[in-house]
């Protein structure tokens, strides 16, 4: 059997594939009970030097990229990785000013590393970049569209973004309002095409009206996903009935990462779901990076 090319760091969208099984070398029975990801084998990365309020994280570029927005400095960050998808073997390359977004929460990159996206709260909207050099942002980057969300329409200060895998839908959440939102871009990675919008609200219980900082991420296949926050300093994770429909949600669980975090602000997966990325603003400027077990990809809560 074959799927699309999915996930961060890939080529086409179009392109197809057998996929191989990733193989983790932590057992799933030597976690708590009921969790697939395992908070001590982590590894991590200071990026105060080069951001002070760091939000969203990406890894691209079959992990040998990694990308960090931040508030401070209004842009994004390039690091390349020397060990892929290892965040402690970073080395900075260069920043990208985004003067088109002058308070950028997270990003994300199309799958052949072409464009790029920022998501900014002061505009609620998200800007499109496209770049001469695959995952290279610090060589010819070029903005070419900001896709608005409007007012008072349950996105007001947007947070988190991510997409589908094969880029015909795009996530955008708003955790002053606990909304979720799904636009379908008729064009896969074209924000220009962006409509027919669905919405899905999330109890108190689960994300504090705030209206401080979260971050999205979704599974390959569009079945899981999962939301970190700033109130609780936690991961909440979701199953999807219907693959992208975020209208079908079921919440898994809460997991707390405060031994770590204070401030988790974005998240991404990487390598086929074996890793799972947080960015923290708080008690340090870092970037940490966790594993899922074996047989556990995409998957944080709910094990048998």
């Amino acid at each position: 059997m074959t799927y699309p090319f999915l996930g961060l760091g890939f080529n086409s969208w179009t392109e197809k594939f057998g996929r191989e099984v990733v193989v983790s070398g932590i057992d799933c029975t030597t976690l708590p009970s009921g969790r697939y990801l395992d908070l001590s084998a982590k590894k991590s990365f200071g990026i105060g030097g080069e951001e002070a309020t760091p939000r969203g994280v990406f890894v691209g570029d079959s992990g040998n990229k990694m990308y960090i927005t931040g508030e401070a400095g209004d842009g994004v960050d390039q690091y390349s990785l020397s060990t892929a998808w290892d965040p402690s073997s970073a080395s900075h390359d260069g920043f990208k000013s985004i003067p088109e977004s002058p308070q950028p929460k997270d990003l994300f990159f199309s799958s052949d590393g072409t464009r790029f996206y920022v998501l900014d709260d002061t505009y609620d909207r998200v800007t499109e970049y496209g770049m001469s050099t695959p995952w290279d942002i610090t060589s010819g980057a070029t903005h070419t569209h900001n896709e608005g969300f409007g007012f008072g329409n349950r996105d007001d200060n947007p947070t988190g973004l991510t997409f589908s895998s094969d880029g015909v839908y795009m996530f955008v959440m708003s955790s002053y309002l606990r909304y979720m939102n799904r636009f379908t871009l008729s064009t896969p990675w074209d924000t220009s095409t962006a409509g027919g919008r669905v919405q899905n609200a999330f109890p108190a219980s689960q994300i504090t009206q705030t209206g401080q900082e979260t971050g999205i991420a979704i599974s390959d296949d569009g079945t899981r996903f999962v939301i970190v926050h700033v109130n609780g300093d936690e991961i909440e994770e979701y199953t999807l009935s219907t693959p992208y429909d975020i209208t079908t949600t079921t919440h898994v669980g809460s997991l707390s990462i405060a031994s770590d975090t204070t401030f988790p602000s974005g998240c991404c997966w990487g390598n086929d779901g074996q890793y799972f990325y947080v960015s923290s603003a708080s008690p340090t400027d870092t970037v940490f990076r966790y594993e899922t077990c074996s047989g556990g990809a995409y998957k944080i809560l709910g094990r048998p």
